[in-house]
């Protein structure tokens, strides 16, 4: 089953997405609400799970989803010490 949801972009638009959509840099930087090079540094670093196609970062949606989740999982074991 694929779950669908709406995403935002420029202009207003909603558009359907998949969890395995594949996301650029920007577009995880804007779900994140951190910079751009925040992001390819975590790629680089191999804490956000990405792909290159040539030279350009890309992402998919649910390993963003995961990412997330972790941090949340992280913080939540930092409170509980």
């Amino acid at each position: 089953m694929v779950s669908y949801t709406e995403m935002n972009v420029g202009g207003g638009r909603a558009i359907p997405v998949t969890s395995d959509e594949i996301l650029e840099p920007k577009e995880v930087a804007t779900i994140l609400k951190v910079s751009v090079r925040s992001i390819t540094r975590l790629a680089e670093k191999g804490e956000l799970i990405g792909f290159k196609v040539g030279d350009l970062w890309r992402f998919q949606r649910s390993d963003v989803e995961a990412y997330i989740e972790a941090q949340k999982r992280k913080q939540q074991q930092r409170a509980q010490e």
